[in-house]
């Protein structure tokens, strides 16, 4: 039951994506376990933000986003209240640098499921590197 973050779930549903990313091979990974896949409801504001994005920059067109859209919204995800989980994430972000919240969230809410957080973020890996239960997508 991992906790995925929006950088991986748009490397796995962003127009034009590689399907041998890592990404996507982690997303496939826990098809195949048929894991429940965790997630703050931040996730799908970020990742439809994130699509609407790339059709301003130009990177796919709007009816090409539709369909991402329409995928996110079919992922088979449980929700988790992220209200439940802005102090634990404020407290992380204060600590690690003034890290921005919106990784923190996906943090704080791995760490009361005492699951695995699986996140692209690079930065956010460097700094909680101590944290074992923090890793990148699969390579």
């Amino acid at each position: 039951m991992p906790v995925l973050d929006a950088s991986v779930v748009v490397d796995c549903i962003a127009p034009g994506i590689d399907s041998s990313s890592p990404a996507m091979r982690t997303m496939r990974r826990l098809a195949a376990e048929r894991a429940e896949i965790v997630a703050p409801r931040l996730l799908l504001t970020e990742c439809a933000n994130a699509l609407l994005t790339g059709v301003k920059r130009g990177k796919w067109s709007g009816a090409a986003a539709d369909l991402a859209y329409g995928f996110l919204a079919k992922l088979p995800l449980r929700l988790a209240d992220d209200a439940q989980h802005l102090d634990r994430a404020w407290e992380l972000s204060r600590r690690y640098d003034n890290h921005p919240i919106y990784g923190m969230v996906y943090v704080a809410v791995a760490e009361a499921a005492h699951t695995t957080l699986i996140t692209a973020d690079a930065t956010l890996r460097t700094r909680l590197t101590h944290l074992s239960w923090i890793s990148g997508p699969d390579a």
